[in-house]
């Protein structure tokens, strides 16, 4: 998504490239087995296996991937509304797209628990994002989960 936002990949092949290097990443696969009860060797192979685009898991990163993309339009606006101060478009690219995907999650994936998402946005925004970026994408998605009544 950060890709796509950033003109360097079109929509459609975005998911293609984040597949190819995703199986290429042991950082990123690791810290998503980091807290699982497993820690075995085949704990990485496992991950590997069940985000590959035949895996299990691809179909939901898939609809996650693809619904953003496609709503984004709405779902700057319900940003918006709860960005004080800062306009969706001067937000870095980072804390909007963090902010596009688990506002995307919270109004259009139901059954993805709201705790999960707000949990998993502000370590990616933490992780990748500005030193206040953790505290910036948790206020607006705790306005974004009250309004649409997620909590």
């Amino acid at each position: 998504m950060f890709a796509v936002d950033a003109a360097e990949v079109p929509p459609e092949e975005a998911l293609t490239l984040f597949a190819a290097h995703l199986r290429d990443d042991d950082e990123v696969l690791q810290s998503l087995v980091a807290t699982a009860e497993d820690g075995s060797p085949g704990a990485v192979d496992h991950a590997r296996a069940l985000l590959d685009p035949e895996g299990s898991h691809w179909r939901f990163v898939e609809r996650l991937v693809e619904g953003t993309i496609s709503h984004r339009a709405a779902i700057d606006t319900l940003i918006g509304r709860y960005s004080l101060n800062w306009k969706v478009t001067r937000m870095s690219r980072v804390d909007r797209n963090v902010l596009r995907l688990a506002a995307y999650e919270l109004a259009f994936e139901g059954e993805v628990p709201v705790k999960a998402t707000l949990n998993e946005a502000i370590e990616l925004a933490k992780r990748y994002g500005a030193e206040d970026s953790g505290k910036f994408v948790n206020g607006i998605l705790d306005r974004i989960a009250q309004e649409l009544e997620r909590v």
